[in-house]
């Protein structure tokens, strides 16, 4: 078919050029009709064909660009310019929807009379480059983050063969530690080596130089004047870097330790008095000369050993080898750890042993005061505390702790224990009693063993009971209900009940209340019976044959005072001191009387829980009196 004039033909204009170029190639009418895409473009847009690739870009239109109005400054710039160099866009391609980066360029070509007959480009995609790129700004970000984070001058320095010196990046701080700008120093590579003070000029540069021709590490202060002339002191820390041809590189960091220096100067000054100071303290002095390894300990520090003069060397192996050989380790880890840097201060607990063969327990503490040009600890000066005393008393809190632990685990456990044996002990007594009801064919041998077991179970039921209410009590989980109780109702309750025992073991109930007045005290009623029963059944069991038990009270200025007398042995000093423990009967359990070491050491709880306390009087071979008080009701 014969082409219209002003309609070129792609392919002979084109030709193989067109078709073979590894990057997409096109040509479209003004109007943003394609007229014809080389393979290489239609394979990047997704597209099986050239007849589809210029179906679907024609009636893409704009939507190819992914950025609103991305078509619209490519045009008017090809129309502006007649050309379009390096335009980079994100698109949708063609055949999927999927978003890539492609880099476009395109010119216009224009009629003899100047009118545009159609415009023609390439489309590289740049997919992979941008996404490096973007990776590329986001570390640059990160590192510059980091950057702005130390508090120092972070900088690159390139240094010639001739020895001349250019600083390839430099921080921003430079402005704060040295007053000048960053442009300055790139500018001009000597600039800070001028800055240093005429004492350290010639030795420092000495130093450098020897490092950087053996790319060794350097950490070193120089004293520096700036240009307003504020003196500082600076540290340079600065390693090595990968060479770039034959320019030797290395990168470091600046920090201005000025205060630091004026601390240590004035620390210096008042070594003297500082030491004499803390040896009126108790405590030893030290002041280590690292590098000279020598060790000077105070008079006071050489007595806390149990040393006089000249009995110990002047070194640091002499303390050393006293030290105990499990907390040698620990001790050197944290010396290191301060003159590393990671730790402002040493600080270490450790055992050294005196003249006598005794340990004693340490708390060293020192610190820093001079380093050398490299950043190595010279002199470093601390004390030594005897801390023997904290320690036994920390060991002691932990026994304490652990014995209350156990204590508290032992009355959980008799707690759930004694709720587990209630129910088949229940079983046991309600089958008792319905054999004792009951009898059967059982003959009396049969009928005396079933009253045993009932008389057995009762016990151990009252048992249970007394364990739940101890645990209750020392657990804080015990219910008291406290009311006004008039006093007398239930001592006469509690005497009805115990009349019957008494009589039994022969012992007179001498009735003391016809004197006393009927005080009204703060109280649980039921715990209260509680506790005068087992104060008057005490007496009872614990009596001699034909003694006596009385009951008696009295008012006090706190409240009520309840005496509860009997005619007994007594008890001595050492009855007395374990009186209130739990299980422990005071001998008791190898004579005829039952018990279970309980009773007293339930009362006092109970009265304790009540607000009240309880007292005993007991001259040996004079019988005992209980004195229980309560508050008023």
């Amino acid at each position: 078919m014969e082409r219209s004039r002003g309609t070129p033909d792609p392919a002979s204009d084109f030709g193989s050029l067109f078709e073979f170029l590894p990057i997409g190639a096109y040509r479209s009418a003004p109007d943003g009709m394609h007229l014809s895409a080389n393979p290489a473009l239609v394979r990047l847009n997704g597209c099986r064909s050239e007849a589809e690739h210029i179906r679907l870009a024609s009636a893409a239109g704009s939507r190819w660009y992914f950025q609103e109005g991305r078509r619209k400054a490519f045009l008017d710039q090809l129309a502006r310019e007649g050309r379009v160099v390096g335009f980079e866009s994100a698109v949708r391609r063609l055949g999927d929807g999927e978003t890539i980066w492609v880099r476009e360029h395109a010119h216009l070509v224009r009629g003899p009379e100047g009118t545009p007959l159609y415009y023609e480009g390439t489309v590289e995609e740049i997919t992979e480059r941008v996404r490096e790129r973007e990776a590329l700004q986001r570390s640059e970000q990160r590192l510059q983050q980091l950057v702005d984070l130390v508090p120092g001058v972070v900088y690159r320095l390139a240094i010639e063969p001739d020895g001349r010196r250019h600083y390839t990046y430099v921080s921003d701080h430079l402005r704060e530690v040295y007053g000048i700008e960053p442009a300055e120093l790139l500018a001009d590579g000597s600039l800070l080596a001028r800055m240093r003070h005429p004492d350290d000029a010639s030795r420092i540069e000495s130093h450098t130089s020897r490092a950087i021709a053996g790319e060794t590490p350097l950490n070193y202060e120089v004293h520096v004047r700036l240009r307003d002339g504020t003196e500082k002191w600076i540290q340079v820390v600065s390693a090595a870097a990968p060479s770039e041809g034959d320019r030797r590189v290395r990168v470091g960091v600046l920090f201005d330790v000025t205060e630091r220096r004026r601390a240590q100067d004035l620390l210096r000054a008042q070594a003297d008095l500082w030491m004499r100071a803390l040896d009126a303290t108790g405590d030893g002095v030290w002041d280590w000369r690292v590098q000279e390894g020598r060790e000077f300990l105070s008079h006071q520090g050489r007595a806390l050993y149990g040393y006089g003069e000249g009995e110990l060397g002047d070194t640091p192996e002499a303390l050393d080898t006293l030290t105990h050989p499990d907390d040698v380790a620990q001790m050197l880890r944290d010396r290191e750890a301060h003159f590393s840097g990671r730790a402002s201060r040493y600080v270490n607990e450790h055992r050294i042993r005196c003249k006598d063969g005794s340990w004693k327990w340490i708390l060293s503490r020192g610190v820093v005061i001079e380093r050398d040009a490299q950043g190595r600890p010279t002199r470093m000066i601390g004390t030594h505390s005897d801390i023997s005393a904290a320690r036994q008393a920390e060991s002691l809190r932990a026994e304490r702790d652990r014995a209350a632990a156990a204590d508290q685990a032992k009355s959980q456990f008799l707690s759930r224990v004694s709720h587990e044996l209630r129910t088949p002990l229940n079983a046991i007594l309600g089958f008792g009693q319905l054999l004792q009801l009951d009898p059967g064919g059982m003959g009396p041998s049969q009928q005396a063993w079933v009253a045993q077991v009932l008389s057995s179970g009762r016990h151990l039921l009252a048992l249970m009971d007394d364990i739940l209410d101890l645990s209750s009590a020392q657990t804080g989980q015990l219910t008291v209900q406290t009311e006004s109780v008039p006093l007398h109702p239930v001592l006469q309750e509690a005497w009805t009940m115990l009349a019957p025992a008494a009589q039994a073991q022969g012992v007179t109930l001498r009735d003391g209340l016809a004197d006393s007045p009927d005080c009204v005290v703060r109280a649980d009623r039921k715990r209260l019976k509680q506790v005068v029963s087992n104060l008057v059944s005490n007496a009872i069991k614990y009596n001699v044959p034909g003694g006596w038990v009385r009951v008696t009270v009295t008012g006090t200025p706190e409240g009520c005072a309840l005496d509860v007398a009997d005619s007994g042995p007594g008890l001595s000093e050492a009855q007395r001191q374990r009186l209130f423990n739990p299980f422990d009967r005071l001998g008791a359990e190898r004579g005829p009387v039952q018990g279970t070491g309980l009773g007293l050491a339930l009362t006092r709880q109970l009265v304790e829980a009540m607000g009240g306390r309880i007292e005993l009087t007991s001259p040996p071979g004079q019988g005992a009196c209980f004195r229980v008080t309560l508050p008023r009701g």
